[in-house]
């Protein structure tokens, strides 16, 4: 039993839940002849809840309005007066965290309240409680008590949030993450928010801009339509006469929560010299400046300045955009670092390699302390060292890639908890890890941390991923793509989604099929079966798409290719494209013309008919009057999954004095430089002639960890990163 203060946070920290400072305050708000009493009864809490608790804010978020208040003192004594029972029975809530927001200040519930809502009809799924709604309530609820079961049924049922006959969730989400806070809206003012002219596009509600402002008035309510109107036609925040809305996304990141700005202090930013390149916004700088500055408000302009001027941050006299990034991974959402601590950070003794910050470990380790402020020396030291990430007597940087990004935005992991999941039997083969399912399991726990044994052992010895008595590798990949960052899913889930009679053939899954499909929905969880029959069969109208009758799998690949993560496309989006002039040959789409645009486009979406024109007809791209498919080829590759290149970096590119051989360009080592720089851009001259000159190009790979950096989300592509990579990290 737990009597005293100390014993209660010792149990926490136990169970990994962070102690808050209102933890005291509560204790403190206590009368002394009760304390043994609240601290006993915190203490059958704390040991009830799921792991989803983090920290102990979700109950003295409930109890504790002002320490040693009246408010206070009357949710402690009606929490005292609670059974033991009841209190265990909803700690054990794996929702504990959404009716904590619910009853924020107002008290710990009571058990007949919480049955109430989780039994109510319209927040049912399947059979099943809806989590999902129950945190789009308790956003809109927050702080204010429990609904009324009739409010909820007329929020969830209005006809403007519905879709296909059912409830549009994107949309909710919106409209709670506004209203956060300040109850449910009326009907009519969300009516009239989906419906601002502003805000449609080809006669629907345009959700990508909906998300933005939705982001912009989190916990303000509903904006008016002249704010709308007014921040969507700033002429700082349009391009070529349409919303730039990679611009719009930035501004909305600064001013999450901050309500619309002023257009002076848009302007302001945008054309500040020191995010200015070429004459034009750095849009990679001002990136990194709206993730550090996410919901903080404008930063002022000397502090931009103050903070790409570190000298820390320069290299051979420009700003190193990989190291700026990291630290903007690390910083998100906590404003502009102080110049000492990004010193101390990056002069670390086990980040240095070969006298300069080893950017590949910083990658990781930004990507742990996504959000989490800047680590402390000896966390890094413990993690770098652990006995279990280590190979050869080197820090083994393929593992530690797998645990940052499970860890991501959760900060250092336990010794413990490593060790644990290294050593799953269900993770070993031959004697040893099996590197190729731990990078599955990460990408399912992308952010969630460790999973549990017995989740991992339960996914991994399912039925139907199953194959001649062995787990089905490739099954298991479109299954981790699909979930990435959601953690596992449910077994029934996945037989559902093998089992669909649509992606089936011949009496078998069509794994081709579902590879497509598993790319469309990366990161997005499983589809509908009713989604994946209306795309085939959207698909299956469309002549082009059709070969002897069935849909032609090559053309759908490249398509799945352009809309990776980003679900299924329109049909008339694949339409246009598919007849583009400009794709044509000899009457028929050119399907090596295609691939060479659907690899440049990989999760880009797919590009615009002018940009297609503009890349194809450039001079530089042109033989004979024709277009160069060769050179198409390996600036394609070079360009994978990093959209169209700019005219003039490939003019450079083509006129690199190393690439030339007898006054014409050496087309077999382009071929070579773009299979070494494959999705990597365009490598700059030093690079280049410094291969050609150690090594001649014979049998010239980057190894895996080199490989897993340039790939990884938080790398920053620069003629830093070339220069600075030395020739035996490569070979």
């Amino acid at each position: 039993m737990i009597t005293t203060l100390d014993q209660l946070k010792s149990l926490c920290q136990e169970r990994k839940i962070t102690v808050k400072p209102t933890l005291d305050k509560l204790v403190n708000s206590c009368p002394n002849e009760s304390k043994v009493q609240l601290v006993s009864k915190l203490g059958i809490f704390f040991s009830s809840v799921e792991r989803t608790v983090k920290n102990t804010g979700t109950i003295t978020s409930m109890l504790l309005k002002c320490e040693g208040s009246p408010g206070t003192k009357k949710n402690i004594n009606e929490f005292l007066s609670i059974e033991d029972r009841d209190v265990q029975a909803i700690a054990c809530y794996p929702f504990i965290t959404s009716i904590s927001s619910i009853c924020n200040g107002k008290g710990f519930p009571k058990a007949g309240d919480v049955d109430t809502l989780l039994k109510l009809p319209s927040l049912q799924k399947d059979g099943q409680f809806d989590r999902q709604l129950l945190s789009s309530i308790s956003s809109m609820m927050s702080g204010r008590g429990f609904p009324k079961a009739g409010d909820v049924d007329t929020l969830l049922k209005l006809p403007s949030l519905q879709k296909d006959g059912q409830l549009d969730r994107q949309l909710l989400s919106s409209i709670s993450s506004m209203m956060s806070g300040r109850g449910f809206p009326k009907a009519g003012d969300v009516d009239t928010l989906l419906k601002l002219p502003s805000l449609q596009k080809g006669g629907q509600l345009d959700r990508q801009l909906l998300s933005s402002i939705s982001s912009i008035c989190h916990g303000k309510g509903f904006p008016k339509a002249g704010d709308v109107d007014t921040l969507l036609k700033l002429p700082s925040l349009r391009k070529d006469g349409q919303l730039d809305r990679q611009l719009l996304s930035s501004i909305s990141s600064i001013c999450h929560g901050k309500g619309f700005p002023k257009a002076g202090d848009v302007d302001t930013l945008l054309k500040l010299p020191s995010l200015q390149k070429d004459g034009q916004l750095d849009r990679q700088l001002l990136s990194s400046i709206s993730s550090m500055m996410k919901s903080r408000g404008f930063p002022k302009a000397g502090d931009v300045d103050t903070l790409l001027k570190l000298p820390i941050l320069q290299k051979d006299g420009q700003l190193d955009r990989q190291l700026l990034s990291s630290i903007s991974s690390i910083c998100h959402g906590k404003g502009f670092p102080k110049a000492g601590d990004v010193d101390t950070l990056l002069k670390l003794p086990s980040l240095q390699k070969d006298g300069q910050p080893d950017r590949q470990l910083l990658s990781s380790i930004s990507s742990i302390c996504n959000g989490k402020g800047f680590p402390k020396a000896g966390d890094m030291d413990t993690l770098l060292k652990l006995p279990s990430l280590q190979k050869d007597g080197r820090l083994d940087r393929q593992l530690l890639s797998s645990i940052s990004s499970i860890c991501h935005g959760k900060g250092f992991p336990k010794a413990g908890e490593v060790d644990t999941l290294l050593k799953l039997p269900s993770l070993q083969k031959d004697g040893q890890l099996d590197r190729q399912l731990l990078s599955s399991i990460s990408s399912i726990c992308n952010g969630k941390g460790f999973p549990k044994a017995a989740d991992v052992d339960t996914l991994l010895k399912l039925p139907s991923l199953q194959k001649d008595g062995q787990l089905d590798r490739q099954l298991l990949s479109s299954i981790s793509s699909m979930m990435s960052g959601r953690g596992f899913p449910k077994a029934g889930d996945v037989d559902t989604l093998l089992k669909l009679p649509s992606l089936r053939k011949d009496g078998q899954l069509d794994r081709q099929l579902l590879n497509s499909i598993s790319s469309m929905m990366s990161s997005r969880g499983f589809p509908k079966a009713g989604e994946v029959d209306m795309l085939l069969d959207m698909l299956l109208k469309l002549p082009s798409l059709r070969k002897d009758g069935q849909l032609d799998r090559q053309l759908l690949s490249s398509i799945s290719s352009m809309m990776s993560s980003r679900g299924f496309p329109k049909a008339g989006e694949v339409d246009t494209l598919l007849k583009l002039p400009s794709l044509q040959k000899n009457g028929q789409l050119d399907r090596q013309l295609l691939s060479s645009i659907s690899s440049m486009m990989i999760s880009r979406g797919f590009p615009k008919t002018g940009d297609i024109n503009t890349l194809l007809k450039l001079p530089s791209l042109q033989k004979d009057g024709q277009l160069d498919r060769q050179l198409l080829s390996s600036i394609s590759s070079m360009m994978s999954s990093r959209g169209f290149p700019k005219a003039g970096d490939v003019d450079t590119l083509l006129k690199l004095p190393s690439l030339h051989k007898d006054g014409q360009l050496d087309r077999q080592l382009l071929r070579s430089i773009s299979s070494i720089c494959h999705s990597k851009g365009f490598p700059n001259e030093n690079f280049v002639s410094r291969i050609i000159e150690s090594i001649g190009l014979k049998n010239l790979e980057l190894p895996e960890y080199i490989d897993e950096l340039l790939s990884s989300e938080n790398f920053v592509i620069d003629e830093n990163f070339w220069d600075s990579l030395s020739i035996d990290e490569i070979l």
